[in-house]
């Protein structure tokens, strides 16, 4: 469910209005707001406001953005996710989850990505009680690190960016992602070092079974990012364990070694799919987004 509020200079509240029908939404309000700047100028606007189901905000937003006078610097819009719309809608259709609408997944996406001290701090901690879990053979303690690992967004950034033409959260994400990782390897060798060898975890699946996984995940990650009713959280476990234990078992060994029971081929292998899973979970996830009509092109016109 959507609360939408559009701000237009005057005149165009009944362009926008009649995108709102064409979408399938029944009514709207129009009221007029002042607008005052930090440079002292007033400028009186329209205003609609919109009630309207899931998907049906979708269309109305995708819309909006395509039409010829959308301007960035002249029509902004706020949208809302509301308890409840009691409207002459049936209740069955107002609440219809999916798919939601592009901006919401662009911000979103955005929001998860930034690098903050409270990003580097939470990784690094998920890192050190991953490497210590694995380290001592704690399945508990492993568990626990991957919970609050956000290494999925990052990824679903790039390759939501990337097909967008949002650059700007293509890089953030791929930055966001590189340091995640490089902490991970530090978790691992600084609890390395304030540990006792030897490293008794030692269970990677094959490439084959990686790839499957990843596939799988990538796919499910897509899907509750598009779903209101989506529990995006419950698939944070399963889509860390297919890339973080890898940058963490290397930053183990730089320290203690690699196991004697590792061969050779199994080291090199062990980064090559790390790198297929994170590409996989990319094309997966994002693929997702293409099928749903998410990846719209039109964000391509939010640039700022």
């Amino acid at each position: 469910m959507r609360l939408i509020d559009v701000a237009m200079p005057l005149g165009r509240s009944a362009d926008v209005a009649q995108i709102a029908f064409s979408a399938g939404i029944g009514n709207v309000s129009v009221q007029q707001e002042e607008s005052r700047k930090d440079d002292g100028t007033t400028e009186i606007k329209d205003v609609v406001k919109i009630r309207a189901a899931t998907p049906k905000a979708k269309r109305f937003v995708d819309d909006l953005m395509k039409a010829d006078f959308f301007d960035q610097d002249q029509v902004s819009f706020v949208i809302r996710a509301p308890l409840t719309i009691v409207s002459p809608d049936s209740v069955r259709e107002v609440t219809y989850p999916l798919p939601q609408t592009a901006t919401d997944i662009l911000e979103d996406l955005f929001q998860f990505s930034h690098i903050t001290y409270s990003l580097i701090g939470r990784v690094f901690i998920a890192g050190s009680l991953l490497a210590y879990g694995m380290i001592q053979q704690q399945l508990l303690l492993m568990i626990a690190g991957l919970l609050f690992l956000p290494l999925l967004p990052f990824l679903q950034a790039v390759g939501f960016g990337a097909w967008t033409r949002q650059w700007k959260l293509a890089l953030q994400g791929f930055i966001a992602f590189v340091t995640s990782v490089i902490l991970l390897v530090l978790a691992g060798a600084v609890v390395a070092a304030l540990s006792s060898p030897p490293l008794r975890y030692d269970e990677f699946s094959t490439l084959g079974v990686s790839f499957l996984i990843s596939l799988v995940v990538g796919v499910a990650a897509g899907l509750a990012i598009i779903d209101d009713g989506g529990k995006r959280e419950m698939i944070g476990l399963a889509a860390s364990a297919q890339i973080a234990l890898v940058p963490v078992w290397y930053g183990i060994c730089a320290v203690f070694g690699f196991p004697a029971t590792t061969a050779e081929s199994e080291i090199s292998s062990r980064a090559v799919s790390f790198f297929i899973n994170v590409l996989t979970l990319i094309v997966a996830s994002l693929a997702v987004h293409v099928f749903a009509g998410t990846a719209n092109s039109a964000l391509s016109r939010l640039n700022k």
